[in-house]
């Protein structure tokens, strides 16, 4: 892991149990491999769950990578990935294939906006939905731990498209 000019860089690799990955809503174990340079932190990768981090731990060979066991900069950097792509969730504008409009759970709901969550229980998946007429629109979406991350959402929501969202109950 040579860097040109400077000589070898300095790894470290760390991973902490218990972290929510965002895909399958599942609290599994976290695991990065970074280095740092004057003060600022680089993420060369990340992986949740262990099969995943067992791929990602083969980058980092024990002669150039440290492990490290401070689990406060492994969240440090678990946050800043989850935030990241809570900011990408959250622009996620897109719209839904033609038909879907009118198909269920859509053919009877009136033009609007609405809010769908994956599930009862959290965490869980939240989407913002416009409907028109004949398009539906995913205006938003994001994971949410508890119902305040949820109501912060669709209060985001109502605050920037000056709407009263209405949960879908699925």
């Amino acid at each position: 892991m040579l860097d040109g000019v400077k000589g070898m860089k300095h790894y470290y690799w760390g991973a902490q149990q218990g972290l929510l990955e965002p895909i399958s809503l599942n609290y599994v174990c976290f695991g990065a491999l970074w280095f740092e340079e004057d003060h600022h932190r680089t993420i060369v990768g990340y992986a949740f769950g262990q099969n995943q981090i067992e791929s990602l731990r083969h980058f980092g060979s024990p002669s150039t990578c440290e492990h490290c066991m401070d689990r406060r900069i492994i969240y440090e950097i678990y946050k800043n990935i989850r935030e990241k792509q809570q900011l990408q969730d959250w622009s996620a504008h897109q719209r839904f294939p033609w038909l879907t409009a009118f198909k269920e759970p859509w053919k009877d709901v009136a033009v609007g906006w609405y809010v769908m969550r994956s599930r009862n229980t959290f965490p869980l998946h939240l989407s913002v939905i416009r409907k028109q007429k004949f398009r539906l629109w995913l205006e938003h979406a994001a994971v949410c731990e508890n119902e305040a991350e949820m109501l912060a959402c669709i209060e985001k929501a109502n605050v920037i498209h000056h709407v009263d969202l209405k949960l879908l109950e699925t």
